[in-house]
């Protein structure tokens, strides 16, 4: 993985010289602090960057999460990817993802998912966009117990957008993921956003995000099988 983001960058690099329309961009930031009886602080941030070369497209995205509360951490996420995507015409199209996430206070050190599927695209006009991705994923768990865990899942995963008005745009996206090796369990994500233009570049976001996974561990009388987070961010897109 560390050597694809190096040899995507440096080619990336190359090309931007010579056609800097190539690329996109997308900056998302956060940070709320509270202060007087209690006091808590949220730090996020997303990124995400892509390429596109005749019909050949290659993107590279990270996110990371962290919360305290008087002084004391509460929650702790990252995850980062990267993506090759290769257009057969206008709707249709193959990918493959290799990608890497941690949520301690989840029970787990680190995720590698890699992912082969295919993407149509149901719906692309000037005000709204409708696509899905479906294809397989190999999941490789390292928990904080010190045990690691291998599986293979489907993935199905839906997005869709839509331009209200000039200057709002909400979208809605969705994960189902079933394990095929332990049978009775799947991950199900889902994220709704608004979008709010605040100029050609900048904007205000606020999204819900949800992971929901259907089986825990026993050993863990109280986890809980649902984590969200709510955020508001300064979105920049160039």
């Amino acid at each position: 993985m560390i050597k694809f983001c190096v040899l995507f960058f440096i080619c990336g690099f190359n090309a931007l010289a010579a056609d800097p329309s190539a690329w996109s961009h997308e900056s998302e930031a956060s940070i709320v602090q509270v202060g007087g009886n209690t006091t808590s602080e949220s730090y996020s941030a997303k990124q995400k960057t892509g390429y596109k070369l005749d019909t050949h497209i290659f993107t590279g995205a990270a996110r990371y999460l962290q919360s305290k509360a008087n002084q004391v951490e509460t929650a702790k996420q990252w995850d980062a990817s990267v993506r090759y995507e290769k257009e057969l015409g206008e709707n249709w199209g193959l990918f493959l993802q290799h990608g890497a996430e941690s949520d301690s206070y989840a029970g787990y050190i680190q995720r590698d998912n890699s992912d082969i599927g295919g993407k149509y695209i149901f719906l692309k006009e000037s005000d709204q966009n409708f696509f899905g991705e479906v294809g397989y994923r190999y999941i490789k768990t390292q928990f904080i117990s010190g045990e690691m865990t291998y599986a293979n899942s489907g993935r199905v995963y839906l997005e869709y957008s839509a331009k209200l008005n000039d200057s709002v745009t909400g979208k809605f996206w969705a994960e189902y993921m079933p394990n095929f090796t332990v049978s009775d369990a799947y991950l199900l994500n889902y994220e709704p956003s608004v979008n709010v233009m605040m100029s050609q570049i900048l904007s205000l976001k606020v999204a819900y995000l949800v992971k929901y996974h259907n089986k825990t561990d026993p050993n863990k009388a109280n986890e809980k099988k649902e984590d969200t987070s709510f955020t508001t961010a300064l979105v920049a897109k160039f």
